[in-house]
């Protein structure tokens, strides 16, 4: 299970930023865009989000702001954020990933290189469904800023990685990222996957 946790959360180490113009851009909708997983789960985006296509890889989705992706000039309610999804097998005990996220295995397994040394975690909290965790990553590439926020969201019978970082260079910490996903978790979770 944390081997497949691991493979989940190393995903998005090499996303695209969002700042080039697609041909295929999801249009928004006023909830955010729908993608369905090949699991079977329904991820949902915020508001502003478009599913960015050039960026996913094996079974994981990213989303983009809207406005960047079809290259218009409009007001950008997304502050250029990038957002990641990927099923991560089996729903999961959450306290028991809380404790083992703060050990140095879990730190190794949260950093993008696999070093303890390039993680700290700053904001550690858990819901009933989710476990949201902010961290500064050292290893992380620039696009995607040093500092973000990750979520292990159990959703009907899996489990879901989410991530939201800065996808323009500055890093997404504190109340800003956390309460994007939040919103990112609750979206997903009231989505169609209530019917599974």
């Amino acid at each position: 299970m944390i081997s497949r946790l691991l493979w989940a959360a190393s995903l998005f180490v090499v996303a695209g930023c969002q700042t080039y113009v697609f041909d295929r851009v999801e249009s928004a909708r006023a909830s955010g865009a729908q993608v369905s997983l090949p699991s079977g789960i329904t991820i949902a985006a915020p508001k502003g989000y478009c599913r960015d296509r050039r960026s996913g890889r094996r079974g994981a989705v990213v989303f983009a702001s809207c406005v960047r992706l079809s290259g218009t000039d409009g007001f950008d309610p997304t502050y250029g954020y990038l957002l990641t999804a990927t099923a991560a097998g089996a729903k999961t005990d959450l306290p028991r990933l809380a404790g083992f996220v703060r050990k140095e295995a879990g730190k190794r397994w949260l950093a993008a290189h696999g070093n303890a040394e390039d993680i700290s975690i700053h904001t550690l909290k858990r819901s009933r469904n989710a476990l949201y965790v902010e961290i500064t990553d050292r290893s992380r590439p620039d696009h995607l800023g040093a500092r973000g926020w990750k979520a292990f969201v159990n959703v009907a019978d899996q489990l879901v990685v989410l991530g939201v970082y800065s996808g323009l260079g500055p890093s997404v910490s504190g109340i800003d990222g956390e309460e994007l996903l939040r919103a990112f978790a609750q979206a997903t979770l009231v989505s169609e996957n209530s019917a599974k």
